[in-house]
């Protein structure tokens, strides 16, 4: 029987560090991050890199029992190896050096007034502007520290670099952590505020006439508001917060709502054409009307141009669609979410049958439906449609059976004798009323090894790419990249409305070097069905599966009247262009000069 472990997470508005550092003192337990900021929590703390993967075997007396190696940093080893540091010093270190939340500019003036130490153990700048400022907080108190802080600063600055100085020592210290009622644990709310009070500042050189650097070092006024002022998690409504953190909102809409601003993900893409995004503005602008209640003009998309810059686009109401429901979206019970899923699909996609869409595999549903939109909005040719149902059959239902492996020649090695004895006593297996086979489960181990033993080799590069990088055909990378948009568009707008659809679980039906290769392999293909009945030849249940998925899709393709186009093909190498055309002169001329001297 197989042993399910489920691990409960929440997402976090914005930076989280706080809140996992009062989560891990809450808990007792060490955090594991890649984060460098972990370092001066008071907090036990795990380098992800110092983690080894491979388990090793321990015995304590009769007991043995597996365990991961790893480096543990405590702060207590960091004061001690500064001996006079004072603890509470160590959120002030962390703020001077800069952190998620504030910017190291903000202390240029400090710093430039900072003599720095010279050490043969520091190479570069920042080591020894660490260094220097842990032996200058060795021989200060907090007040004296924060006083002489402050008197570097512009006076009309001084109150807002201490509200950030005050903010990271009561971060440093918070114990109240709004994670905790997601876990179902219980906390005391009563939370010790910082009795860091603004302190006499001893002014040091501060004036700004003729100091050109002072002015270009230090934030304006409205910058520094913005950074300082905002409070990220008090600033958001709770419901909002709280949609957050159970995943009910998708983490990458937070700057549309917040800011009404959506930046592309940079992937492998055509760069000469046109951004990959732009095929699924509709599906952004209806999710910004319904996170906004349909109250806004419009929203902004920084796009890729094709000379790899950025520009701002204004997604207006060109591309919205009319409100579904006159009830704000915190109101929103989740059947009226699902109908607004449903109203999309009904303005965007009206030839669209789900009843069709719902004979398919739960996982799959979704991926579908952002298939024929894909298709309905780009060029999409033929082998980049089929190559996609191969890599949801290779991910979701052949590693299921056979487990997952991508080196071809260990499965093979693994495997062979029982692939060479399944082909020599093949089991009659026939889909005799043709109905549809689309239960997974349906499928056999033994036709999954055979086809398995096919495919495995496509997770390579192919050898050719490497050594004539133009054989790369970027033009069919750019057709995936817009899928890719699609899919998750689609993804979070079905998470948005109350996923109406199960969530695609994209490791389980998506790899970019699977699709490509076995695209590249259709592409002198005229019938994708014909060709995979020939290359999978003795997986049968695998075939049925398959053809059952071509086959409804095909059912939807033809109610939405979709065309699949061809992608250009390479430059032809103009000796061989012209070569054929004498050939072909020739074989004219040889041909009729030879139908002449019969004729005679």
């Amino acid at each position: 029987m197989e042993t399910v472990c489920v691990l409960n997470y929440i997402v976090s508005e914005f930076e989280a560090d706080d809140e996992i550092a009062a989560l891990a003192r809450t808990l007792n337990c060490p955090v594991l991050s890649y984060d460098s900021d972990f370092f001066i929590y008071n907090i036990k703390y795990i380098p992800f890199n110092t983690l080894d993967h491979k388990p090793t075997l321990v015995e304590e007396g009769n007991k043995r029992f597996y365990v991961l190696q790893c480096k543990l940093y405590k702060v207590e080893f960091l004061i001690k190896n500064f001996g006079g540091l004072q603890e509470n010093m160590l959120p002030l270190l962390a703020t001077l050096l800069g952190n998620d939340y504030v910017e190291k500019r903000i202390f240029k003036k400090f710093f430039s007034q900072f003599k720095l130490p010279k050490s043969k153990r520091c190479k570069n700048d920042q080591q020894r502007s660490i260094h220097g400022i842990f032996k200058w907080l060795q021989n200060e108190t907090l007040d004296s520290a924060v006083s002489k802080i402050l008197g570097r600063c512009k006076k009309s600055q001084k109150d807002r670099v201490f509200a950030i100085i005050k903010k990271g020592i009561e971060g440093y210290n918070r114990k109240k952590c709004r994670a905790l009622k997601y876990f179902n644990i219980s906390s005391d709310d009563t939370q010790e505020e910082s009795n860091l009070t603004l302190p006499g500042i001893i002014d040091v050189d501060t004036e700004d006439t003729d100091d050109e650097s002072s002015s270009n070092s230090s934030l304006s006024d409205d910058e520094s508001s913005e950074e300082i002022e905002s409070d990220h998690v008090d600033g958001l409504p709770s419901w909002y917060a709280d949609k957050i953190r159970n995943n009910l909102i998708p983490s990458v809409y937070m700057n549309l709502y917040t800011h009404h601003l959506h930046f592309c993900s940079p992937q492998a893409e055509d760069y000469t054409d046109e951004d990959a995004f732009l095929c699924t503005l509709p599906i952004l602008r209806y999710s910004f009307d319904i996170l906004t209640d349909f109250s806004h003009e419009k929203c902004i998309y920084v796009s890729r141009q094709n000379d790899c810059n950025y520009k701002r686009m204004f997604i207006d109401r060109e591309y919205a669609i009319p409100r579904l429901l006159e009830v704000p979206f915190n109101e929103l019970s989740n059947d009226q979410l699902n109908s607004y899923f449903h109203h999309f699909l009904k303005q965007k996609m009206p030839s669209l049958d789900l009843t069709d869409i719902y004979l398919l595999p739960s996982d799959f549903q979704l991926f579908m439906v952002s298939m024929l939109w894909w298709i309905t909005n780009c060029n999409v040719p033929l082998a980049n449609v089929h190559s996609l149902f191969i890599c949801y059959i290779m991910l979701e239902v052949i590693d299921e059976k056979t487990g997952t492996f991508r080196g071809h020649k260990h499965f093979m090695d693994k495997y062979s004798n029982k692939i060479m004895e399944t082909k020599r006593s093949p089991i009659d297996r026939h889909n005799e009323n043709n109905e549809l086979f689309l239960n997974k489960n349906k499928v056999q181990y033994e036709d999954c090894l055979i086809a398995a033993s096919v495919l495995l080799k496509h997770f390579e590069i192919d050898g050719t790419i490497i050594k004539r990088p133009k054989t790369y055909d970027v033009k069919r990378v750019h057709s995936f990249a817009q899928f890719q948009c699609c899919l998750q568009q689609f993804n979070c707008l079905n998470n948005l409305c109350g996923s109406l659809f199960e969530p695609t679980t994209y490791y389980k039906c998506y790899n970019g070097t699977f699709v490509y290769n076995i695209a590249l392999k259709l592409e002198n293909q005229v019938d994708p069905i014909i060709f995979f009945e020939q290359y999978l030849k003795g997986a049968t249940t695998v075939l049925m599966f398959y053809k059952s998925l071509c086959s409804v899709y095909r059912t939807c393709s033809e109610k939405m009247c979709l065309t699949n186009s061809v992608l250009p093909g390479k430059k032809r190498n103009r000796r061989k262009k012209k070569k054929d055309e004498v050939d072909e002169i020739f074989n004219k001329f040889f041909v009729k000069g030879f139908e002449s001297q019969v004729s005679i």
